[in-house]
C-alpha cells in the first residue's frame, strides 16, 4: 500500500507540472524534439504534452484512491 500511495504521489505530482506548464516540461524531457519542430507542430506536441500530464495525474490520484479503499 505504502509503495502505490507513492508511486500515485509521484505520479500526481509529475502530471499536475505537465498539465500546468507544459511548454516547460517539454523542454526538459523532450528537448530535442522540441527543437527541430516547425510552430505549428510545436503547438500540437505543445498541447498533446499538457493532454499526457491531464491523464497521468488522474491515474495517479485514481491509484491512490484505489490503494486506500482497498
Amino acid at each position: 500500500m505504502t509503495a502505490n500511495l507513492l508511486v500515485s504521489v509521484v505520479a500526481v505530482a509529475l502530471g499536475c507540472f505537465v498539465a500546468v506548464s507544459p511548454y516547460r516540461a517539454a523542454e526538459i524531457w523532450g528537448s530535442q524534439r522540441l527543437a527541430t519542430l516547425t510552430p505549428k507542430r510545436r503547438a500540437s506536441f505543445i498541447r498533446w504534452y499538457r493532454v499526457f500530464g491531464i491523464v497521468l495525474g488522474l491515474s495517479g490520484l485514481l491509484l491512490a484512491l484505489d490503494s486506500i479503499t482497498s
